[in-house]
C-alpha cells in the first residue's frame, strides 16, 4: 500500500527512515485530568483503513503533553484517568503492519504534573518564585532537578520497550 515499494523496515541499520520521508501525520492530543475518552473510538480496522487513503511517510503520536498526562497506560509516571483504549497499542500494531514509522510526540522540561508532585523540580525565577510567578511557563522543570533522570528518560524507555516506538520529537524543551 505505500508508495514506496520498499518498506523502510527492510533498510540496512545504517540507513535512516527519514531519508525518503515527506509527507507525516502528526497528533497533538495533550492528555490531560479531565479527558474522559481517550482510545474509545479507535480501532484498529478503521485506522488501517484511513491510513491506507493518506499513505503517510510517519504517524507522530502524542504520548504526553505539556499537562504531563500520558495518553498511553503508563506504569512510570501518571496516565490520564480518561483511558478507555490503548490507542497507542493500536498505532503500533497498524503502523508496524503497514511498514509506517511511529514518532512519539513527549512534551520535555514543561510539564505540569510533575511539578504538582514535585514542587522542588520546578524552575525558579531569579528572586526564587517558581516558574510561572516570574514570567516563566508554568510547569517548566528545572534541568538540574531529578525530572530528566527521574521521569522523562524512564518514560521513554518504557515506549521503547513497551511499544518500540521508531523515534521521538521532544516538544516544550526550551
Amino acid at each position: 500500500m505505500r508508495s514506496n515499494p520498499t518498506s523502510w523496515l527492510a533498510l540496512d541499520s545504517t540507513r535512516n527512515w527519514h531519508e525518503r520521508a515527506y509527507f507525516g501525520l502528526h497528533y497533538d492530543l495533550h492528555a490531560g485530568v479531565k479527558d474522559s475518552e481517550l482510545g474509545a473510538a479507535l480501532t484498529h480496522e478503521h485506522l488501517r483503513t484511513e491510513l491506507e487513503k493518506v499513505r503517510p511517510d510517519w504517524i507522530q503520536c502524542d504520548c504526553k503533553g505539556h499537562p504531563g498526562y500520558t495518553s498511553w497506560p503508563t506504569t512510570v509516571g501518571t496516565a490520564s484517568p480518561g483511558i478507555v483504549n490503548d490507542a497507542l497499542r493500536i498505532h503500533r500494531d497498524v503502523t508496524r503492519e503497514l511498514g509506517i514509522p511511529l514518532i512519539m510526540h513527549y512534551s520535555g522540561v514543561w510539564d505540569n504534573r510533575a511539578i504538582e508532585l514535585h514542587p522542588d523540580w520546578a524552575c525558579i525565577g531569579p528572586t526564587g518564585g517558581p516558574s510561572g510567578k516570574e514570567g516563566f511557563v508554568t510547569g517548566g522543570t528545572c534541568n538540574l532537578s531529578p525530572y530528566t533522570a527521574e521521569l522523562m528518560i524512564p518514560q521513554m524507555l518504557e515506549l521503547i520497550d513497551t511499544y518500540d516506538v521508531d523515534g521521538f520529537w521532544v516538544d516544550g524543551e526550551n
